[in-house]
């Protein structure tokens, strides 16, 4: 009973921590809408901050409290309203969840920069009053835990205060429901919304100070997630209430400590150690299914600012061949290490594309994509290699393959069960949740894991080593262990996928998944299962992204068990494939494409860079190599907000003039496949190839329009032929529509230059 209370001390000390994370939370979403998945990045960065004052500059530690909370923090909130959040008006939920990931990535990113670009360093916060503590129940307790739980009962107190019972309150609250109607009672959205992030990030930075101490060593991701353990506190209040969020935390709090107590007390449970662990996403998961279900939304497509344009058959075709003969052409100018670099680019892009059916046509959310790419590698080796290793496999059969498949799709099916309800952020939740427990109780599991099924025994070997290694396929008497073979079958295999989603988008089943994105409660009224669509969508999807795990995971050849799957590299290639044009296959190509680029590619061409030009090495190494490999893919998803469509539509909206003269594109692909011979034979350099062929992409469309100039009288001309009842539904309105419109119903337009327009026939007839 001692060590029961003793526990119970230890468990609130540690749940009011996560009730000052969790508040925070819930005042940033509450005002805004957002979900402020940066919340644990800022608390690090936070954390970090403090310990540069306190530790290394010797500031005192009153003052360096104050310029962390009160300063450094509440900075931090302010520059991300007004430079991000701001942007996400009149963006989906997918966008508005996006943008918090890559400012995750972002401060974490510059935290690493900052503190660690070295390589590892010893941080060690020390315990406040120098770790002086007294006895409660028998069990030490440090004063800053008891300064944490008498902080997190004031402050809860006081947020309730403030939005439940002042003016200021109920207009924070009112901020995310109309703005435009609160404008209209004459208060500022902007300033309440300002105040209401920098509250949520000093709150973050107050857990990142306080938690911080309880670590052995500062390290970046470790404190993240202790304060992505906040998350199921912040959901069992709904993202609204302060007294059931803190009550929440509590539970949480108490649920680790009396795990840690008879876990120690048994000695047992040795096989789930990492179940403590765990413990945060399982109550996640619990509470998101426990929460009273959404209403069915109506149509919002008008309503966000997201257009995405669904090629023909033959158009798809088409680009997937002339996909396979590019990667052909250019993969026989490149090295070995640019082959790699190519395939490890395809190989995302395969994962990548099983988000363009979930998200881009369902509007679901996935954010456990590489989990799914461990099952099937698991599936998949305990099938064709098990525990007598590779030497008695030298190839993946294709038998193992479907296996995989087979299996993420029913693991997809199970996820999505008890999901079906839930939607957009609830459901990205859920989903990273599940990642999180799977990482914790199966990656990292090295133990073998034995049973007996109906007489039949089994052995499970998933990390016994630590690693897995993955042979790849030889079919057709072709060795892909070739890095260039592998390369053509990923290649010719993403082509394939894309055309089959296009060709299913194009179908009455796509009609229906596209229809069920817009408005569920149209479908429901219609008569359509959307529990059915819901649940054939995310099975079709976790098969197709196990097929790209196993292509992913027989590209490396040989994985450890924490490459990839804690759930970071999901949060990031959800944000980049979302940044590519999620609505489009070409968008989880360019994401791929992108991902390995800024990882690999940018940083060793910049070291190259480095190394030529002594002189310039702090430019190119020190400063734009680091902030490449660290910053560069989060301030793009940061960008977002500006084009919610993707950069695939900017790349086709760039390429337009190629389509309007077809002629002009003709001679342009012939001069590129000249300069492709030429430097085949030896005649130009590759970068000579690479900068021309950029060149000509870029200054090629503006010489078409400017010999042209008739055919582009106006930048934002409908196509000719579009259907008036797709405009403000297929795309955006557009200048030239209006003079469309008034044209058709017989208006004279007051502007000289729409009427120029209109007279000049470029418009769409009714």
């Amino acid at each position: 009973m001692q060590d029961f209370l003793a526990y119970t001390v230890l468990g609130l000390c540690l749940g009011s921590v996560y009730a000052i994370a969790a508040t925070g939370l819930v005042v940033t979403y509450s005002t805004s809408g957002v979900f402020n998945f940066a919340h644990g990045a800022v608390a690090t960065f936070s954390a970090l901050i403090f310990w540069q004052l306190r530790f290394d500059w010797g500031v005192p530690a009153p003052i360096a409290i104050f310029l962390t909370i009160f300063v450094f923090a509440p900075a931090i909130g302010v520059i991300l309203e007004t430079v991000v959040i701001r942007g996400l008006r009149g963006t989906s939920e997918v966008t508005r969840l996006v943008t918090p990931i890559a400012v995750l990535l972002g401060v974490n990113g510059a935290a690493t920069w900052i503190w660690f670009r070295s390589g590892s360093r010893n941080i060690v916060p020390k315990k406040f009053f120098g770790g002086s503590n007294i006895k409660i129940l028998g069990q030490a307790v440090f004063y800053h835990q008891l300064i944490g739980v008498a902080l997190a009962v004031i402050i809860a107190g006081a947020l309730y205060v403030l939005l439940y019972r002042t003016r200021t309150g109920v207009t924070m609250r009112a901020t995310v429901d109309d703005r435009t109607l609160l404008m209209l009672n004459g208060d500022r959205p902007d300033r309440v919304s300002v105040t209401s992030w920098a509250i949520g990030a000093s709150l973050a930075g107050l857990a990142g100070v306080l938690l911080s101490p309880q670590q052995g060593a500062l390290q970046i991701f470790a404190l993240t997630l202790l304060i992505f353990d906040a998350y199921p506190a912040a959901i069992a209040g709904r993202l609204r209430s302060v007294p059931l969020t803190y009550i929440g935390a509590m539970v949480l709090g108490l649920s680790k400590l009396y795990f840690d107590w008879i876990s120690d007390a048994g000695q047992k449970w040795l096989a789930l150690r990492n179940m403590r662990n765990a413990i945060p996403a399982l109550l996640l998961f619990g509470a998101l299914l426990l929460l009273p279900q959404d209403r069915l939304r109506g149509a919002i497509v008008t309503r966000t600012r997201e257009r995405f344009n669904v090629p023909t058959m033959k158009q798809a075709v088409a680009w997937g061949g002339v996909l396979v003969a590019v990667i052909y052409m250019l993969q026989k100018l490149m090295s070995g290490s640019a082959v790699i670099s190519l395939a490890d680019g395809m190989a995302l892009s395969l994962l990548a594309i099983s988000l363009v059916l979930l998200t881009g046509y369902a509007g679901e959310i996935n954010l456990a994509i590489f989990t799914f790419a461990g099952i099937a590698l698991i599936a998949a080796w305990q099938f064709d290699v098990g525990p007598h290793g590779l030497a008695t496999k030298t190839s993946l059969s294709v038998p193992a393959i479907l296996l995989a498949i087979c299996v993420c799709a029913i693991v997809g099916g199970l996820i999505a069960l008890p999901a079906l309800r839930l939607r957009g952020l609830y459901l990205g939740l859920a989903t990273f949740a599940f990642g999180i427990v799977v990482y914790q109780l199966v990656f990292l599991q090295t133990a073998p894991l034995k049973g007996n099924l109906f007489g039949w025994h089994f052995t499970i070997n998933l990390y016994s080593t630590g690693s897995l290694t993955m042979p790849r396929p030889h079919w057709f008497g072709i060795n892909f262990n070739d890095q260039r073979n592998f390369l053509m079958l990923m290649t010719v295999t993403f082509a394939v996928i894309g055309i089959g989603l296009i060709a299913l988008r194009r179908s009455a089943y796509g009609r229906m998944v596209v229809a069920m994105k817009d408005s569920p409660a149209a479908c429901a009224t219609l008569g359509l299962n959307v529990t059915r669509l819901k649940l054939g969508v995310f099975m079709l999807s976790s098969g197709i992204s196990g097929l790209g795990g196993l292509m992913w995971a027989c590209q490396h050849r040989t994985l450890p068990n924490n490459n990839g799957f804690d759930g970071f590299s999901s949060l990031t290639l959800f944000m980049i494939a979302v940044v590519g044009g999620i609505g489009y296959v070409s968008g989880a190509l360019l994401a791929g494409i992108f991902l390995a680029v800024l990882s690999v590619v940018g940083p060793n061409v910049l070291n190259k860079l480095g190394t030529d030009y002594p002189t310039l090495h702090w430019l190119f190494v020190s400063v734009l190599g680091n902030f490449t490999k660290f910053v560069g893919p989060a301030l793009v998803g940061i960008g977002l907000g500006k084009n919610p469509s993707g950069i695939a539509q900017q790349v086709m909206d760039g390429f337009r003039p190629f389509k309007r003269t077809p002629a002009a594109a003709g001679v342009w692909a012939a001069g590129v496949v000249g300069l492709w011979f030429l430097a085949w034979r030896d005649v130009i350099g590759n970068w000579t190839f690479a900068m021309l062929l950029i060149a000509s992409a870029v200054i090629v469309p503006f010489v078409i329009k400017a010999i042209f100039a008739d055919r582009f009288h106006d930048e934002e001309l409908a196509v000719h032929g579009e259907a008036l009842d797709h405009i403000g539904l297929g795309r955006a309105f557009r200048a030239s529509d209006r003079a469309s419109l008034d044209n058709a119903l017989g208006i004279l337009s007051p502007n000289p230059l729409v009427s120029s327009v209109s007279d000049g026939g470029h418009h769409v007839t009714s």
